[in-house]
C-alpha cells in the first residue's frame, strides 16, 4: 500500500527546493535585473529614537548599493519586547534586527562583553575581535552584519554635586550593562526601564542615572538633573543581526552588498553619535547641568571601576561554558588594558567637548 504524501509535506519540501534554488545563486529575472530581496527588520529602540539611527544609515546607504534589497521595517519595542527580539529572529519570525547588546545577553551571554571594547567596530574588523563575535552568533543562529550603534561611551547622571567618585548611599538606575560601575563605587542599581526614569527623578525614587551619552535629551531627564560625570567608560553598542537561515538562502551578490555596506557605514555610524554626543552635552549645560571631572588618583578609580573591577565580576564561568570563543576576545581586551592608560581605551573619548 503506498503512503500518501500530505500537502503539508509537498508544501515543505517545494519551499525547501525554492529555497536552495535561490542559495545556488539564481539572482536575476527574465529581463537581467536582480531579483528583489525583502528583509523584515525590528529595532530594539523606537523608530525615532537616537539609538535607531544608525540603522537607518545602513539602510538608506544599502539603498543606494544594493537597490534589489527592500528593508521592511515592522516597527520597535510596540511590536515587541526588546529583550525577546533576538529570539524573534532566530525562530525566523523577523528576518533580522538591531539590538543594543544588551538587549540579548541572555540568549547570547557573549555579548556582554561588547561595552568592554577598547577598539572601534574597523578595529574590531581589522583585529578579528569581530570574526569572534561572528563566530559566536553563528552558533545561536545568527548572522552578525555588523554595529550600528557606537562610539557613545556611557555616563554617570546626578541630582546632586558629589567631590569624589563615592555613591555611597545613592540609588542610580542603571541597565545591567552599568550596574558593575555603579556597584563598584559604592552606590545602588536600579534596573529600571529607560521610559520609567522622568518620573521616579522627579519623585525622587532616585538620585541620578547611567545612561548612553545620547537621549537623555530626547527623554526629558535633564529637567530633573544637576550633574554629569566624567571619564565616562564603556562603548555602548548595537548591532544588527540577521536569521542565520535567511542568510545562508540570499544569493552571495546580495550577501557580500550587506557585508561592505556595513564595514562602509561604521565608520559613518561612529562620527554621527560622537558629533550627537558632543551636541548632547552642549544641551545638558543649556539646561543648567555642570560637569564634574575628577583626574588623576579619582580618575583612576572610576575607570578601574568600569574597566577591571566589573569586567572580573562577569560571570565568566557562564559565559565561557555558552561561547569558549569569549576568552579570546577577553585575551584581546586585557592586552589593550594593559599596555594602555584605560582612560585613552574608550573608543568614544572618556572626555566629550561640548559642541554648539
Amino acid at each position: 500500500m503506498k503512503k500518501r504524501i500530505g500537502a503539508a509535506v509537498i508544501a515543505a519540501l517545494t519551499s525547501v527546493a525554492l529555497a536552495a534554488c535561490g542559495q545556488s545563486g539564481t539572482s536575476t529575472t527574465a529581463n537581467g535585473e536582480h531579483a528583489p530581496v525583502t528583509l523584515s527588520f525590528i529595532t530594539g529602540n523606537p523608530e525615532d529614537h537616537p539609538i535607531s539611527d544608525g540603522f537607518w544609515m545602513f539602510r538608506d546607504k544599502l539603498a543606494q548599493t544594493a537597490p534589489w534589497v527592500k528593508i521592511d521595517y515592522k516597527g520597535g519595542p510596540e511590536v515587541m519586547a526588546p529583550n525577546l527580539m533576538v529570539e524573534g529572529v532566530q525562530s525566523g519570525a523577523y528576518d533580522g534586527a538591531s539590538l543594543p547588546s544588551g538587549y540579548y545577553a541572555s540568549q547570547v551571554p557573549a555579548v556582554e562583553l561588547a561595552r568592554f571594547t577598547p577598539f572601534s567596530p574597523t578595529e574590531e574588523r581589522d583585529d578579528g575581535v569581530f570574526d569572534i563575535y561572528a563566530k559566536i552568533h553563528e552558533k545561536q543562529g545568527l548572522h552578525l552584519a555588523g554595529r550600528t550603534y557606537a562610539g557613545v561611551p556611557q555616563v554617570i547622571l546626578l541630582k546632586d554635586k558629589i567631590d569624589k567618585p563615592d555613591l555611597t548611599g545613592l540609588n542610580l538606575r542603571t541597565s545591567p550593562d552599568a550596574s558593575g560601575p555603579v556597584k563598584a563605587l559604592g552606590g545602588t542599581p536600579v534596573d529600571m526601564p529607560a521610559g520609567e526614569v522622568y518620573s521616579a527623578l522627579e519623585r525622587g525614587v532616585i538620585d541620578g542615572a547611567t545612561f548612553t551619552s545620547t537621549g537623555v535629551v530626547s527623554l526629558g531627564w535633564q529637567e530633573h538633573l544637576g550633574y554629569y560625570v566624567e571619564p565616562r567608560f564603556y562603548d555602548s553598542v548595537a548591532s544588527t543581526v540577521i536569521n542565520l537561515d535567511k542568510w545562508d538562502s540570499l544569493d552571495k551578490e546580495t550577501q557580500d552588498a550587506i557585508t561592505q555596506t556595513m564595514k562602509d557605514v561604521e565608520p559613518e555610524v561612529v562620527k554621527h553619535y560622537q558629533e550627537l554626543a558632543a551636541k548632547e552635552t552642549k544641551a545638558w549645560q543649556d539646561a543648567g547641568m555642570k560637569q564634574i571631572h575628577f583626574q588623576g588618583a579619582d580618575e583612576k578609580k572610576v575607570m578601574d571601576a568600569a574597566y577591571r573591577t566589573s569586567f572580573d565580576a562577569l560571570d565568566w564561568k557562564r559565559i565561557a561554558a555558552a561561547s569558549p570563543e569569549a576568552e579570546q576576545i577577553r585575551a584581546k581586551y586585557e592586552e589593550t588594558y594593559g599596555s594602555k592608560d584605560l582612560v585613552s581605551v574608550v573608543p568614544g573619548s572618556a572626555v566629550i567637548q561640548p559642541k554648539a
